[in-house]
């Protein structure tokens, strides 16, 4: 594979019929997912006040795109992870009605991404953040389960109005397994070797309770102490027969109260946070517990229409060869 695209690889869909089926996967899954969840639609923020800290730098292994304002001598970034402004937009507006929240349609770039065919700097996200009441395990499950209930029904619907596909991409059947299970099935394996092999035994399946075992392995996502409940993270990945790998499509995890941040940052030092505005508010238990959420939307839209490369379903910035290479192979990117 080249690019992570099959030899001989043809798209089953013309450019419009491609751009047509992209407006009702995306349509469909937003209405579904504010409709089952009780959610108010609102429009993020792209950019922040550095010093309110809303932004998710990943253990400072994100570079911040920042830039300073030229009327009060401050400095704003554009926010590249949503999570904690629609926390602080939830505190702001009062809501705090349990299974109550927002919904938002969420676009950004991520100057440290790295490039796959699953992965652009341009970064589209369907984010929720749901109020609750009282901490349960067996909310976040339930609220997994409805998600990928929600993607597998959208998807159905959206093949059936394509003759072209395939009438099901992620199957029926979602299992949630442990980090200490992966381990136990593939000990000689390392963590992403696990995941895929996994995927392409099982299918769909959530993974939980892993956070905190990979923290300093290299070629994994690292994880800020003041956003999710290490405790209950967990994402979702589906296996791509086409692309031969998993991709990671959605996850879901409690935000931290003040316990938990004290503990997680007692793990992870990240003093330099503690602060800001952001962790004064945490500190003083004045933002709501949520469950905070996020769909890859352009990852499920990918895997419907059946194609092999992001960029045939999202806009972006890519390599000369890359460019190239789909223009002598008649791929049409966007």
């Amino acid at each position: 594979m080249k690019f992570g695209i099959a030899l001989g690889y043809v798209s089953k869909l013309s450019l419009l019929k491609t751009i047509e089926g992209m407006g009702q996967i995306k349509r469909k899954i937003k209405e579904s997912v504010k409709r089952k969840f009780n959610l108010l639609e609102v429009n993020s923020a792209i950019v922040t006040d550095k010093n309110l800290w809303l932004n998710d730098d990943a253990q400072q292994t994100k570079r911040p795109i920042d830039f300073d304002i030229s009327y009060n001598n401050s400095y704003g970034e554009v926010l590249q992870s949503n999570n904690k402004w629609r926390r602080y937009f939830l505190s702001e507006v009062g809501l705090k009605d349990n299974n109550t929240g927002i919904f938002t349609d969420f676009q950004s770039i991520e100057r440290d991404s790295e490039i796959s065919n699953v992965s652009s700097i341009t970064y589209h996200e369907y984010g929720m953040e749901i109020i609750k009441v009282k901490y349960s395990l067996e909310d976040i499950n339930y609220v997994i389960t409805n998600i990928f209930q929600i993607i597998s029904n959208v998807d159905r619907e959206v093949s059936k109005n394509l003759t072209e596909l395939n009438s099901s991409h992620f199957g029926n059947t979602l299992i949630f397994v442990t980090h200490k299970k992966l381990k136990e099935l593939y000990p000689l394996l390392t963590f992403n070797e696990r995941i895929n092999r996994f995927g392409k035994d099982n299918g769909c399946f959530v993974l939980q309770e892993f956070v905190e075992k990979l923290f300093n392995q290299n070629n994994v996502n690292q994880f800020s102490s003041d956003i999710f409940d290490f405790k209950t993270f967990s994402k979702i990945y589906y296996y791509n027969s086409d692309c031969e790998k998993v991709v990671s499509i959605g996850y879901v995890g409690y935000s931290v109260d003040r316990e938990t941040l004290k503990k997680q940052n007692n793990i992870l030092k990240e003093n330099a946070k503690t602060q800001t505005q952001y962790h004064h508010l945490l500190k003083s238990n004045k933002l709501p517990l949520t469950i905070s959420c996020g769909i890859y939307i352009d990852r499920i839209t990918m895997a419907i229409l059946e194609k092999q490369h992001i960029a045939e379903v999202q806009s972006s910035i890519w390599d000369q060869d890359f460019v190239n290479y789909c223009n002598i192979n008649n791929i049409k990117i966007l």
